[in-house]
């Protein structure tokens, strides 16, 4: 039934509408990035364990990153092209 509601937005919304909102969402998320205040961040691990950390990193680590980077642009794609 989901879908039926999903494939009858499609008709109403248009390749513009919805180039509008990714750059929209892009523009939000840089402006919010910019207006928040994010050096709390480098106090959430003290300079020892943030060495340590990056030693114990391997490349297994950086295939699991990797593949949740594909994992989540390829659900982007999904939604895209759902609406092209």
């Amino acid at each position: 039934m989901d879908f039926f509601i999903i494939t009858s937005l499609t008709k109403d919304i248009s390749k513009i509408d919805l180039i509008g909102i990714l750059i929209g969402h892009l523009i939000f998320g840089v402006a919010l990035t910019q207006l928040l205040d994010w050096t709390w961040l480098k106090n959430l691990m003290s300079e020892e364990d943030r060495k340590r950390m990056l030693k114990s990193y391997t490349w297994k680590d950086l295939l699991v990153d990797g593949a949740i980077v594909t994992v989540v642009l390829g659900i982007i794609f999904l939604i895209i092209s759902i609406f092209l």
